[in-house]
């Protein structure tokens, strides 16, 4: 805290010479603003230290000593408004979190390769490593990924060097509902494939063997949820009528489990559903 306000003192601290000519501080009004908002984040940790840590000591002992074990993965959003911690309320080392844009899944490579994977790197870790017995796909409304990814060309995003890639994990989803939901507003759409996404998400986690594996044996269970945060509600994947249902209380059904047939978990069945349409499988 002292050390940024005696940046902002000084007015100006330029390290142009010592990294790269983009980076310095001024006094201008955008810096400030820049500034003020770092300064929140320290005072929350000041705050959280004199507070949240001083009063569990035994749980950040206990994590200290004898490392994590949490039983949940969530893979959520990036989006700074879903926040999976303060939205479940849990403590540190309740949660395995990774967060991307629009909470995605990408297809196993299969065999593995030399290229960088993040997400499936921290699934890996979660399902062998820590052997978690649930996982959640956790998308949410208002996704400005999933968003420019039905707009496509138009999307201000469209000349991103990575989000369109990244986001491609659901371009066949998509495709299905710009297809199937013709005509339908454009709010309409993307509230679909966001909902078809997190569906996608589900079931490319079963192309990964090791994890495809544990559900088989009945040690890990798939969640597929979707929070609208307009509302304050979340909303889980029922496979057996292919719609995504509020959640009531604590109980909630999982999306797959042991026994789940595969075909129970593809996204075209949810956007049928959408569309009033009867699946053909």
């Amino acid at each position: 805290m002292a050390n940024v306000r005696a940046l902002r003192a000084c007015g100006r601290l330029n390290v142009t010479q010592a990294t790269s000519p983009r980076l310095s501080w001024s006094s201008s009004s955008v810096i400030a603003d820049g500034t003020m908002a770092l300064d929140r984040l320290l005072e929350g940790f000041a705050k959280f230290r004199v507070g949240y840590y001083r009063d569990h000591p035994e749980l950040f002992k206990r994590l200290a000593t004898e490392g994590q074990s949490p039983k949940i993965l969530i893979i959520g959003c990036a989006d700074a408004r879903v926040d999976p911690g303060i939205l479940t309320q849990t403590r540190p080392g309740d949660i395995f979190t990774v967060r991307n844009i629009a909470a995605m899944v990408p297809p196993a490579q299969i065999p593995p390769d030399q290229a960088q994977h993040g997400t499936s790197a921290a699934i890996e870790f979660a399902v062998r490593g820590l052997e978690v017995e649930h996982v959640v796909i956790l998308g949410h409304a208002l996704c400005g990924g999933i968003a420019a990814l039905v707009d496509g060309e138009s999307s201000a995003y469209a000349h991103y060097d990575y989000v369109s890639t990244w986001t491609a994990v659901a371009r066949t989803v998509r495709d299905v509902a710009v297809h199937d939901l013709a005509g339908r507003p454009r709010e309409q759409i993307v509230r679909a494939v966001e909902q078809a996404a997190v569906v996608n998400s589900v079931a490319n986690l079963m192309t990964f063997p090791w994890l495809a594996e544990r559900v088989s044996a009945g040690k890990l269970v798939l969640h597929a949820w979707w929070f609208n945060l307009t509302e304050g509600q979340l909303y889980a994947f029922n496979a057996d009528n292919a719609t995504f249902e509020p959640v009531k209380g604590i109980a909630v059904n999982p999306t797959v489990q042991q026994g789940t047939r595969l075909s129970a978990i593809k996204p075209e069945r949810l956007l049928l559903a959408l569309a009033d349409k009867k699946p053909a499988f």
